[in-house]
C-alpha cells in the first residue's frame, strides 16, 4: 500500500531519441503494483537508459536500468557530477550545498577527511556494546507483548538515536526532528517541503551558534566546528552544509533499510529459520538484504555533452542512479530476488566510487546486531494476517508502517 503521486505531463527534449522517451512518472510508476521492486523490475524488458518524464521530485532526466551503467555513473564522477545538485540550498535560498555530498572531487575529498576517522571500522567497532544496548532496551519493551509496529516503535529509534549521539542532537527531539525529515522527504508539496528543511535548518544553526566557544565536547557538531580544510576553519555554510547532511543521513537511510529487511524475513520463514540456527551466516545475509533492496536513487548532472551505453547526453542533463535497479539485474544478478547469505560479489546499495557511504560499516553494524538480537527474542516473527503494510518510495524508498507478532512462550 503506497500514498499518491502527481503525475506531471512533460515534452521530449530535442535530443532525446524518440524511442528512449519514457512518458511516465518513475515514483508513480513504482507504485503500480503492490511491490516498489517488483513494479521497476519492468523496466529490466525496456531499454538500458531511458529518458523519463519525471524522476525524483518530478524532474525529467536519464535514468540508467541496468546494474553495470549505474556503477559507470557513479564511477565517472568527473562527467557526472553531484556540485550542481543544490536540492538543499535552493529551497533555502542558501549559498552553501550538503557537503561533502555535493561537492565534487578534488575538494570532495578535503572535506570527507573530516568526517572520515569517526566512522571507520576501527571507531565502528567501538560502538557495538552501545548500538547492542540500545537495541535490546527497544526490544524490553515490547517482546513479552508478541507484537509491535516495527517501524515505530524500533526502526525509527534505533539508527537515530546512535546518530543523534554522534551528531550531538538530543534523543528527546526524535518526535520533532523525524517530523520535520518526513516533511522534507516525502511532502508532495514543495512549500511543505521548504517549510520542513527550513525548520531543520534553522535547529541546526542555532545548535552550532549555541556551541561556539561553549566547552569541547565528544561529538560530531564539536569536530566539525572546529575542524579545518585547506590550513583554515570552516566557515558557517561549510559547518551548516556538513551538519546537514549527518541530519539527514542519520535519520532516514538504516531506517528505510530495516524496513524492507524485516518485511522480507517475515515473509521468509526458512531464511529466518536459516540465521536463528547459524549465526555465521547473518553477516552475509546483511550484505544480501542491502543488495536486495537498495534504497536511493540519487541524482548526477551531466557535465558536459558525452555518451553513456552509446547514448549522446548534453551538459547540464539531470540522471538518476537508482540503486533499487541495479540491486536486482537479472544480467547481473543469479535469481536476484533471492536473498542468499552466501551470494559472493558487491553491490551499489551504498553507492560506489568517490560518493561511496560514509556510513556504510555503521549500517551494516546496527542491522546485523538488530538481526542478531531479534532472532534471539522474537522467535518466528510474521506479519498478522490481514495486516496492512505501508511503504512510500518518495525521497528515500522505506516502509511507513510493519506489523509484527511472534511466538511467545
Amino acid at each position: 500500500m503506497a500514498d499518491s503521486v502527481i503525475d506531471h505531463p512533460a515534452t521530449r527534449p530535442e535530443h532525446v531519441p524518440e524511442h528512449l522517451f519514457w512518458d511516465h512518472d518513475l515514483d508513480q510508476f513504482a507504485m503500480e503494483l503492490d511491490d516498489p521492486y517488483k513494479s521497476v523490475a519492468r523496466l529490466y524488458d525496456g531499454p538500458e537508459i531511458i529518458y523519463a518524464r519525471a524522476t525524483s521530485r518530478e524532474m525529467p532526466g536519464w535514468v540508467p536500468t541496468r546494474h553495470d551503467l549505474i556503477e559507470e555513473v557513479f564511477l565517472r564522477a568527473e562527467d557526472f557530477i553531484s556540485s550542481q545538485n543544490y536540492s538543499v540550498s535552493k529551497l533555502l535560498d542558501v549559498e552553501w550545498v550538503l557537503n561533502p555530498l555535493e561537492i565534487d572531487p578534488p575538494a570532495h575529498m578535503m572535506y570527507r577527511k573530516v568526517l572520515q576517522p569517526w566512522f571507520q571500522p576501527s571507531a565502528i567497532a567501538r560502538l557495538g556494546d552501545r548500538v547492542r544496548q540500545v537495541c535490546g532496551e527497544l526490544i524490553d519493551k515490547f517482546a513479552g507483548t508478541g507484537r509491535c509496529e516495527f517501524i515505530g516503535d524500533f526502526a525509527s529509534k534505533l539508527p537515530s538515536y546512535i546518530a543523534l549521539d554522534l551528531i550531538g542532537l538530543p534523543r528527546e527531539m526524535l518526535g520533532q526532528f523525524m517530523e520535520w525529515e518526513h516533511g522534507f522527504m516525502r511532502a508532495p508539496d514543495v512549500m511543505e517541503r521548504v517549510a520542513a528543511i527550513r525548520a531543520i535548518k534553522d535547529y541546526l544553526q542555532e545548535t552550532i551558534d549555541a556551541r561556539r566557544g561553549a566547552p569541547r565536547q565528544d561529538d560530531l557538531i564539536d569536530l566539525i566546528i572546529h575542524a579545518e580544510v585547506d590550513g583554515r576553519p570552516l566557515d558557517n555554510g561549510e559547518v551548516m552544509g556538513m551538519v546537514m547532511v549527518l541530519y539527514i543521513g542519520g535519520l532516514d537511510t538504516v531506517t528505510s533499510s530495516l524496513g524492507w529487511h524485516f518485511r522480507h524475513l517475515a515473509r521468509d520463514p526458512g531464511l529466518q529459520q536459516a540465521l536463528r540456527e547459524d549465526g555465521s551466516l547473518i553477516p552475509g545475509a546483511v550484505d544480501d538484504l542491502l543488495r536486495a533492496y537498495g534504497v536511493t536513487d540519487t541524482g548526477r548532472t551531466v557535465a558536459r555533452d558525452l555518451e553513456l551505453g552509446g547514448v549522446k547526453m548534453k551538459a547540464g542533463d539531470w540522471i538518476v542512479v537508482p540503486t533499487y535497479l541495479a540491486s536486482r539485474d537479472p544480467r547481473h544478478y543469479d535469481r536476484p530476488d533471492v536473498v542468499d547469505p552466501q551470494r559472493k560479489g558487491r553491490h551499489l546499495t551504498l553507492a560506489s566510487g568517490v560518493h561511496n557511504c560514509l556510513g556504510i560499516h555503521l549500517a551494516k553494524q546496527e542491522i546485523r546486531i538488530t538481526l542478531e538480537e531479534w532472532l534471539k527474542r522474537c522467535p518466528n516473527f510474521r506479519i498478522p494476517e490481514g495486516a496492512a503494510v505501508k511503504w512510500h518510495v518518495q525521497g528515500v524508498w522505506g516502509v511507513s508502517e510493519l506489523p509484527l507478532e511472534w511466538d511467545i512462550a
